[in-house]
């Protein structure tokens, strides 16, 4: 599992996640860079701060931009950097047109409330089902669609994966990658959303490709209010040392957070709050 490093973040965007990660490179707290903002005369609040890296709110303001301009130089990222994502994106945030990305990055039009995931894990070791139930809230009117992105196994044949729409749902497009491990499948809701409405769906991914799993990861871009995680392992196929891990776009490996322990069905869990890492995961060993 790959991510975007901060360089390429500074060039294709969006905003929120390069300020993100410029922020974590150089290890400031966000009261650290507000009481450095304020020393040159720049008042930001804390919260306001917190909005601009998690993707809630876009600094528009003329005061607003000369902040992020003193934030490039604390930050020792290039001039106009940050305000250049800023100037080139269009009404989501997002850039119009980001080169190389499959669809659904470059929108930012559904804030996922809440995801469950559902991981079911067989006797061969295989994640060869997972079920997921999704809250999400529409950024604008018109909003009819989610683009549900599966990353396999590394090696795996991406092609088989498929997406099944369960509850609230209908089958769209679909592309994959097979060099990144990813399929894309457009999942159509049953009418358009008005400005703040939500929605809630199911839809459940097979990935028959027959490769062993260590892994499962929620992929957070900008802010999930609740993570929920389950995996569950035939009694025949049981790991070892299954754990809780973290991941950000500029961190080139994950960090373990939480030991888990198999309950008496053998399964694992992990419920998270306010998500802001870009990934959140349970991972396990084969003895």
């Amino acid at each position: 599992m790959t991510t975007p490093s901060l360089e390429a973040l500074l060039r294709i965007g969006p905003f929120h996640s390069a300020l993100r990660a410029a922020i974590r490179r150089r290890g400031l707290t966000l009261e650290r860079l507000r009481l450095r903002l304020a020393q040159q005369d720049v008042a930001v609040a804390l919260s306001t701060l917190s909005d601009w890296q998690q993707g809630r709110v876009r600094p528009v303001s003329p005061k607003s931009l000369r902040a992020v301009s003193v934030l490039e130089g604390l930050l020792e990222v290039p001039p106009r950097s940050l305000l250049a994502l800023l100037e080139n994106a269009g009404p989501s945030g997002w850039p119009d047109v980001v080169p190389g990305m499959m669809p659904g990055f470059n929108a930012n039009d559904l804030e996922v409330l809440s995801r469950h995931d559902r991981v079911f894990v067989d006797a061969d070791r295989r994640a060869s089902r997972v079920e997921a139930q999704v809250v999400v809230r529409a950024r604008r009117a018109g909003v009819d669609r989610f683009h549900a992105h599966y990353y396999g196994d590394d090696s795996a044949e991406t092609a088989q994966v498929r997406q099944e729409p369960v509850r609230n749902c209908s089958p769209g497009r679909s592309t994959l990658d097979e060099a990144q491990g990813l399929v894309v499948h457009e999942l159509l809701f049953d009418k358009a959303l008005s400005e703040g409405e939500t929605w809630v769906f199911e839809y459940a991914s097979h990935d028959p490709t027959g490769l062993e799993s260590i892994e499962y990861a929620h992929g957070v871009r900008c802010f999930l209010a609740q993570s929920l995680i389950e995996v569950h392992f035939d009694p025949a196929a049981l790991p070892v040392d299954p754990h809780v891990y973290l991941q950000d776009w500029d961190e080139p490996e994950p960090h373990r957070t939480i030991d888990l322990r198999l309950d008496h069905s053998g399964s694992v869990h992990h419920f998270e709050t306010e998500v802001s890492v870009n990934w959140v995961g349970i991972r396990w060993r084969w003895a």
